[in-house]
């Protein structure tokens, strides 16, 4: 029996997308809160701040291990253990009365979300064919889309009767019921398990090799600039529009509905053109140009006072980035693992701790502008996205030598 007949594919992927919109939503369901959490804990937006770059930077380490431990102790073990730890790490910042503990156990989300996005685009991997993973990927990047259009809408209305911590709870629930779920559905697919891991050492020695390719550095930026970019409005977004231009946090949940709007028409003209053959390349640099779009319609915000035209601005630019960057992620993701096929656990787990490393980073640097939130996103979203032009150009020069 092959393990396409082992695991029921439509089912995994059913599952897959619900995992992908739990990981995703651990942040989202909480964004609006921020700055209630500021007056809650009696502290600072930066340290509050905290709660999302150090989840992402945990995130970027745990990823480049998640996907190894499960090249050894099996998909299923590490999908179903990372599930458990996002389980008991949701119940306790829920019942955390210090900002410290919160920033401690999204440490565990993180690594529990790590687990759900490594081991599901590994299983994806180990049953598909190449064009099958795209459009595969691309189904789970629908939990991208969802997330942002209802958790923060959820999110606010939690907090408005139970407070902030009611969205933490909501995230306990649903991964239980998750869990319950991936016991049923998830075989084992890794069908040439490593008899033993090696030193932590020669596992640095393998990344750095990996990022001496050029190939692969250069998708590995492109991937985590990308990312990181959308990463500024998540970290600057909530001060800018609610604490600057006084928005209610339940309207403020709004704006995410529209910019997932794009992300999703961005996501489903990749997968429309992955079926015509449209080659990952061209996909990227299709994307790089509207993303430059993007940016200046965000630019031209600048002379605006905040009001009516200064939220849409500001809002159709990052729909546009947002749109763009479904067509560049998900088909660079799967050249880089193609590019490196006997690695690609590796080479993915890379790009995505670079993804959430600079996804930190942005958060941290959006921070600092907490007081003047506009110039803030817009100089840190261009300081992440401007380089993303100059290498994709590069990549396309190296591909057609």
């Amino acid at each position: 029996m092959n393990i396409q007949q082992k695991i029921n594919l439509k089912h995994f992927i059913v599952l897959a997308l619900a995992l992908t919109l739990l990981g995703v939503s651990s942040t989202d369901i909480y964004i609006s809160s921020l700055p209630e959490m500021v007056v809650f804990f009696q502290t600072t937006p930066n340290l509050v701040n905290l709660t999302l770059s150090v989840y992402t930077l945990s995130m970027g380490i745990a990823v480049l291990f998640t996907g190894v431990l499960s090249n050894r102790f099996g998909r299923r073990k590490i999908l179903i253990t990372g599930i458990m730890i996002f389980i008991v790490s949701s119940f306790a910042i829920a019942a955390s009365n210090s900002i410290y503990w919160v920033i401690l156990f999204r440490i565990g989300q993180a690594y529990g979300c790590a687990s759900l996005l490594m081991v599901c685009r590994l299983i994806i991997k180990d049953t598909m064919t190449p064009q099958e993973q795209i459009h595969a990927s691309g189904v789970l990047v629908m939990g991208v889309v969802i997330s942002p259009a209802v958790a923060p809408s959820i999110g606010a209305v939690l907090a408005k009767f139970g407070g902030w911590q009611s969205g933490f709870l909501l995230s306990g629930i649903f991964a239980s019921i998750l869990l319950v779920g991936a016991m049923m559905i998830v075989k084992e697919t890794n069908t040439t398990p490593i008899a033993q891991l090696r030193s932590l050492k020669a596992y640095i020695k393998e990344y750095v090799n990996l990022l001496l390719d050029t190939k692969c550095l250069l998708f590995t930026l492109i991937i985590a600039l990308t990312f990181a970019a959308y990463f500024v409005f998540i970290g600057i977004s909530s001060y800018l529009f609610i604490n600057k231009a006084g928005m209610s946090p339940l309207v403020y949940s709004y704006l995410f509905v529209i910019i997932a709007g794009g992300y999703f028409v961005g996501n489903s003209s990749m997968m429309w053109l992955n079926k015509r053959d449209i080659t990952p390349l061209k996909l990227i640099l299709l994307g790089m140009f509207i993303s430059l779009l993007g940016l200046v319609i965000l630019g031209m915000s600048l002379v605006l006072a905040y009001g009516f035209w200064f939220t849409a601005l500001i809002t159709l630019g990052i729909l546009i980035m947002r749109l763009a960057s479904a067509l560049i992620i998900v088909p660079a993701q799967v050249e880089l693992m193609q590019h490196f096929h006997e690695q690609g656990a590796q080479a993915l787990g890379l790009a995505t701790c670079a993804q959430f490393a600079f996804a930190s980073l942005a958060i941290t640097l959006a921070g600092l502008f907490h007081d003047q939130p506009g110039y803030g996103l817009i100089i840190v979203t261009a300081i992440f996205f401007i380089p993303v032009v100059f290498l994709a150009l590069k990549l396309r020069a190296i591909m057609h030598a």
